[in-house]
C-alpha cells in the first residue's frame, strides 16, 4: 500500500510540474527552441530587427571542399555563421559550386535573436515569411562575380537556420572562366546580414 501511495503521489507531483512548465513556456522552448518564441505573435514582436552593417569575408579552398566545413563567416561571441556544407552539383546546368551557411543565435523565455542571411518576418500578425537579405560576391583569379541564392530555411534548428548560394554565376561556366575542377582559393564576401530580434511586446 505504501509503495502504491508513493507512486500515486509521485505521479501527481510530476503531472503538476509538467503543467507548470507547459504554462510558463519551458516545454515549448525545449522542444521548439527559437521558433517557439518567433511563432508566439501574441507576446512577441519582430519590429526591432535590422540589417547588420559591414562585409564579412571567408577564403574557400576549391581543391579540398570538405576542408572548408566549419570555417566561420561571422562570430561576435553571441552569434555565429559558419560553413555547414560545400559541394558542386556535378553539372554547370544545375548551378555548379554551392555553399551552405548555418546560423546560430540565442533564445530564452523573454526573447530570441539571430544574425543570419535570412530575414524571418511576421505577416499580418499571424503568418510568416522568410526572405534572403544577404548578398554574396566571389573573387577568384582576379575577377569578381555576383553569387545567386540557392536556398534558405525557416527556423529549422532550435537555435537558428541555414542559407546557401551558388558561388559562381552560370555565365562564368558558359564563358569557360570556371570549371567544376577548380583548385584555387575563392574569397567570398557577404553583406546585408540581418539581425532577427523577437522581443516582448510593451
Amino acid at each position: 500500500m505504501k509503495a502504491k501511495k508513493i507512486v500515486m503521489i509521485s505521479t501527481s507531483v510530476i503531472a503538476v510540474i509538467v503543467v507548470v512548465l507547459w504554462q510558463i513556456g519551458l516545454i515549448g522552448l525545449w522542444t521548439e527552441g527559437m521558433a517557439y518564441i518567433a511563432n508566439n505573435t501574441k507576446e512577441f514582436t519582430d519590429t526591432k530587427g535590422h540589417i547588420v552593417q559591414g562585409e564579412y569575408s571567408i577564403p574557400i579552398d576549391l581543391s579540398d571542399l570538405e576542408s572548408n566545413i566549419g570555417k566561420e563567416l561571422y562570430n561576435d561571441g553571441a552569434y555565429r555563421i559558419y560553413v555547414s556544407w560545400i559541394d558542386h552539383t556535378g553539372s554547370i546546368n544545375s548551378g555548379g559550386y554551392q555553399i551552405g551557411f548555418r546560423s546560430s543565435g540565442s533564445y530564452s523565455l523573454s526573447n530570441a535573436s539571430l544574425i543570419s542571411g535570412a530575414h524571418h518576418a511576421t505577416v499580418n500578425g499571424n503568418s510568416f515569411t522568410t526572405s534572403m537579405s544577404a548578398r554574396m560576391t566571389a573573387s577568384y583569379n582576379g575577377k569578381h562575380y555576383t553569387s545567386s541564392v540557392s536556398g534558405l530555411s525557416g527556423l529549422n534548428y532550435k537555435d537558428g537556420d541555414y542559407f546557401s548560394f551558388y558561388i559562381f554565376p552560370s555565365e562564368s561556366y558558359e564563358n569557360q572562366e570556371i570549371s567544376l575542377n577548380e583548385t584555387g582559393i575563392v574569397l567570398l564576401t557577404v553583406s546585408d546580414l540581418y539581425k532577427n530580434v523577437w522581443s516582448k511586446k510593451a
